[in-house]
């Protein structure tokens, strides 16, 4: 018989991590949560508006030009500005790291802002509480109040659903607001069907309906298009008030002030209720969202907190037992979580509302001192616990009726139970079992290295999905039986003791060796993770298992590897999660029905919930800004610098807000690196580039594997001087061609004026030549005339006057003649 210990142990959690927006701890009341469309967190608070990127907090206050540092609303354009709305009534505009307030002509509202959003055409829609629903259309702005029909004028929430219709929450119901040349609305509130008159908050699920949480009457879900409405949880709401709501197509997160945070898996209709008395804040937050990563932020009366979610969480208090050293674990049919320590096995429920129950199922009975080290639950439903020496027992849980063997066992040390269908394996320090149930009729074979198993030590049992079963032997390797024989597997491991195995998604098996990692079995050969681009955190494995979507979680003492095998890629999973100073016990690890993972450890019991069955979380690569000889320059436009403006720091970082200091990076410069840097900075400074364009990568990654990540970039051009540029050269060339042109008509025109004063100086000089000449002429026709008269005078000197002289004297007479007509015609030769 069963023995009941009723507990008020704690239920699992997961890790939040809590954010400081202030120094000292200084307490904030967080009343706005968003995140931008590059994936920024915004943060309204009573103390102004923040901004962060993962690893720092910009402020913005009113020394910003801030209109009120009480945000009550944050919401962004389509043109990337984010609005803020605050309790003053006032709204304001960030443009450029500078707030300009909304003045409309109209005037605005002077409530508390408690909702805004851009609908899908671009009008702005902000809600107030008392003041009823503004709208902004082609300049104007316009008040939707009572005489329009608002059912009321506290208006908390406001969405849009997928035909564009506006969805007010306010204390009259839920409004449905159509907007054409004028707004006409509709109400629907009690006395339409709605299960309460106080809407608190509206939330557009992916498939189109509408999410309601109601003051009263918990969480509803609504049709717009049939107006059917049904409640989220059936029964009578027990949760207290709901304070917000975040939703996605797996699952809604719930905040209330009274139960603390409420999560609704939508695929297994399963609900879990973090309960408010386990502190961390959940019984006083106020807003919730869910970002694009998939964390949870919450923000509470004192701080912002995070979480990845329910993918990992901790139970580690057990009350009222003492011994968190969990040495092994398994879930039954119930979801009831069956686990053993020094102290026994115990058996841990949950209820709706969050209460543990906790059994020893064992207490009174002749086991109830013996040490458990392994469980198993088979298709049946029976537990089978695996004790040190002393057999197997199986236990059936719906009676609590005990079965126990032994006799029957070779060796009574069970290390590890599996098991398929009537057939259950046993894994012993003296070989292994095969049991065989048909009803309560059993049959064993025992089989030992003498029967091909190669070694009596066998560490762990696995059955595949060929039904063939596989054995982890101490110092053998591994051997499998495919139901007719033994067949033996240790080529390619360094070394031959195995602990486990695993089969992924591709039906690959996988083997865990001792201080060596991961080995796959390819053909008759293990192949080790290639080292080159899938690297374990440590290679010292305690035990590993597969998700549902095929995927490896490797457990050893830094945390979780989740190995992607589609991607061949790991995730790691440590502090950032949580998960410190908690070591895996040796094969410790069960999955229930869900897909669940348990896993024992020496302080508590680690759950791990696969997220990457629903796609890829890898971090986000942004550029943040730009330096320009230490100045900042608006990215946003197209960049072109001066030659002289060519040093220039880069600032970037990877979006990853569950360990962002960890990141890895890979950086290059098209046109200045020869190939990618590895960097672990937030920045990059290139000093005196030469003028060109240029294009900067960046790729991020929570591994040192880059081969799936997506890259971000930034262009931009360092113009040379003018001397150097197209338009220079060209102008050169021109001016040189217009120079040559101009020297070739100077010189033209200084020839034709040359030829010109030439012919000039040739024609006068020809007209002197043909004056002397006929001046010559004529001198030498006086000569020749004077010559002939003096001849003629000598004659006649002669013969007339009667003294004749001899012809001797006659001779000289004519020779003087003649030398002066000779020296006459030689001056008249030298002038001409």
């Amino acid at each position: 018989m069963l023995v009941m210990v009723l507990a008020s142990g704690e239920a699992q959690v997961p890790y939040f991590q809590h954010y400081s927006l202030l120094k000292k701890n200084e307490p904030v009341s967080v009343k706005a949560i968003f995140q931008d469309k590059t994936g920024y967190m915004w943060y309204g608070t009573n103390r102004g508006l923040f901004k962060f990127d993962g690893l720092n907090f910009r402020r913005y206050t009113m020394l910003d030009s801030l209109p009120d540092e009480d945000v009550t609303a944050i919401a962004q354009d389509s043109l990337g500005r984010i609005w803020t709305g605050h309790k003053s009534g006032q709204l304001a505009i960030l443009d450029h790291g500078h707030f300009i307030k909304f003045d409309p002509s109209e005037g605005s509202a002077t409530r508390e802002i408690s909702d805004i959003l851009f609908d899908r055409r671009g009008h702005l829609w902000f809600s107030t509480l008392n003041e009823g629903l503004y709208y902004f259309k082609d300049g104007r702005l316009f008040l939707l109040d009572k005489e329009e029909g608002l059912p009321d004028l506290y208006v908390y929430s406001i969405a849009e659903d997928n035909n564009g219709n506006i969805w007010a929450g306010t204390d009259g119901g839920v409004a449905k607001c159509t907007l054409s040349q004028q707004v006409s609305i509709k109400t629907y509130n009690q006395s339409t069907g709605l299960p309460d008159n106080i809407v608190k908050k509206l939330v557009t699920d992916p498939d189109g309906s509408l999410w309601m949480s109601t003051e009263d009457a918990g969480v509803i879900n609504f049709d717009p298009a049939t107006g059917k409405q049904s409640s989220l949880l059936p029964g009578r709401w027990s949760f207290g008030t709901i304070t917000d709501l975040a939703v996605d197509k797996s699952q809604i997160w719930i905040s209330s002030l009274q139960s603390g945070l409420m999560v609704y898996d939508r695929q297994t209709k399963r609900t879990k209720l973090f309960n408010a008395r386990l502190g961390s804040g959940l019984s006083s937050i106020q807003v919730l969202l869910k970002d694009q990563e998939g964390n949870i932020w919450a923000g509470t009366k004192g701080d912002i907190m995070r979480t990845r979610g329910d993918g990992v969480e901790f139970i580690d208090k057990f009350d009222p037992v003492n011994d968190v050293n969990i040495v092994t674990v398994a879930v039954d049919k119930s979801s009831a979580l069956w686990f053993a320590n020094s102290e026994g096995l115990f058996r841990r429920s949950e209820d709706e509302l969050g209460n543990i129950r906790i059994e020893k199922p064992l207490s009174g009975t002749p086991f109830n001192k013996n040490t458990v080290i392994s469980l198993f639950v088979d298709e049946s439903g029976f537990v089978w616990v695996g004790l040190f020496g002393e057999g197997v027992i199986r236990i059936n849980p719906a009676n609590g009726t005990l079965r126990h063997f032994q006799r029957e066992l070779r060796n009574g040390n069970i290390l590890n139970i599996t098991g398929r269908g009537n057939v259950i394996w046993l894994a012993t320090l003296g070989g292994v079992a095969q049991l065989t149930m048909v009803g309560e009729a059993l049959t064993v074979r025992n089989f030992r290295s003498a029967d091909g198993l190669v070694s009596d030590y066998i560490y762990q049992v696995f059955v595949d999905s060929q039904n063939r079963t596989w054995f982890a032997t101490d110092g053998k390797g591994t051997v499998m039986y495919d139901g007719k024989a033994f067949h033996h597997y240790q080529e390619g491991l360094t070394s031959k003791v195995v602990y486990g195995f695993a089969e992924d998604g591709n039906r690959n098996i996988w083997v865990n060796v001792q201080g060596d990692g991961l080995y796959r079995l390819e053909g008759d050969v293990f192949k080790p993770f290639d080292p080159g681009t899938v690297r374990l955190r440590d290679n010292n494995i305690s035990c590993f298992t597969s998700t549902p979507s095929g995927n490896l979680v490797i457990v050893n003492d830094a945390g979780l590897d989740i190995y992607e095998v589609s991607k061949d890629k790991v995730h790691f999973l440590g502090e950032e999660v949580g998960i410190h100073d908690q070591k895996p016990n040796l094969n410790a690890i069960a999955r229930d029905r869900l897909g669940i993972i348990y896993i024992g450890t020496e302080r508590g019991i680690l759950l791990y919930d696969d997220p990457f069955a629903i796609g890829s979380n890898s971090p986000k690569p942004i550029i943040e800004g730009m330096d320009v000889m230490n100045k900042p320059v608006d990215t946003g436009r197209q960049l072109s610098f001066r030659y002289n403006e060519n040093n220039i720091t880069i600032h970037y970082l990877g979006q990853w807000y569950q360990n962002p200091a960890t990141l890895h990076y890979r950086i290059r410069l098209d046109g200045y690196d020869q190939d990618w840097i590895a960097s672990q900075n937030n920045e990059v400074t290139y000093s005196s580039l030469a003028p060109g364009d240029y294009t900067f990568k960046i790729m991020v990654s929570d591994t040192e594997d880059f081969s799936a990540t997506e890259e971000a970039r930034l262009l931009f051009i360092v113009r040379p001087p003018f001397w150097r540029t197209t338009w220079f050269y060209a102008l050169v060339v021109v001016a040189a061609t217009l120079l040559i042109y101009m020297v070739i008509k100077y010189r033209e025109r200084s020839l034709r004026q040359d030829k010109r004063i030439l012919e000039l100086n040739v024609e006068e000089r020809t007209l002197e030549i043909v004056k002397k000449n006929e001046e010559i002429r004529l001198q030498t026709e006086e000569i020749k005339a004077i010559n002939e008269n003096l001849e003629e005078l000598v004659k006649n000197v002669f013969y007339f006057n009667g003294q004749y002289d001899s012809a001797e004297s006659f001779q000289k007479l004519n020779k003087f003649c003649q030398e002066i007509a000779v020296g006459e015609a030689e001056r008249v030769a030298y002038f001409s």
